[in-house]
């Protein structure tokens, strides 16, 4: 993979793969965003801590990528390219939080750019994610990228009806247009 970025002005950096702690961080991210988002207690940390458990146990770096963004040795944010499927060329995007203390210094921004460019390097065709309708922010990162949302359906796996979005971002030639 071309260069991942190091720092910037506030001194984070991303860093690839697992690192002792990631797994119970990621999860404390997801349990305390969500909580304060939706409401959501228990039940949504632990199934998302459970799919992301599951994640890095089956983890293979030719495969896989899982970028962290640290500030001070702190973990301010994690993006995961699931990249497995034997069936087809598209890729899954998961568990991409970034700390909301930290939001507005590029770090989101870098994890995304390198996890779509990694996904360029390794040719796959399509890379999709789920994200419900309630994330305006996020939502408006994926489509200033250029996921479009591609199918809509009620959810109440978190505690809270949601509508789900699936969305996709189609793989070309030119890089992310995203700006670090």
């Amino acid at each position: 993979m071309t260069g991942l970025p190091s720092t910037t002005a506030d001194h984070w950096e991303v860093r690839r793969g697992y690192e002792p702690g990631l797994i119970g961080r990621v999860g404390e991210l997801h349990g305390r965003y969500y909580a304060a988002a939706w409401g959501v207690a228990a039940a949504f940390e632990m199934m998302m801590t459970r799919e992301f458990c599951d994640f890095i146990e089956h983890y293979d770096p030719e495969r896989d990528i899982v970028l962290n963004a640290y500030l001070a040795e702190v973990l301010i944010g994690s993006i995961s390219i699931l990249g497995r499927r034997a069936t087809t060329d598209d890729a899954q995007l998961r568990f991409f939080l970034v700390d909301p203390k930290y939001r507005g210094r590029g770090a989101g921004n870098a994890l995304l750019k390198a996890a779509l460019e990694w996904c360029r390097e390794r040719g796959f065709r399509k890379v999709f994610l789920w994200t419900v309708d309630h994330l305006p922010e996020s939502r408006h990162l994926y489509e200033k990228v250029g996921f479009r949302i591609t199918m809509r359906c009620a959810d109440d796996r978190y505690t809270v009806p949601l509508e789900s979005l699936k969305m996709e971002y189609e793989m070309d030639a030119k890089p992310c247009s995203l700006a670090n």
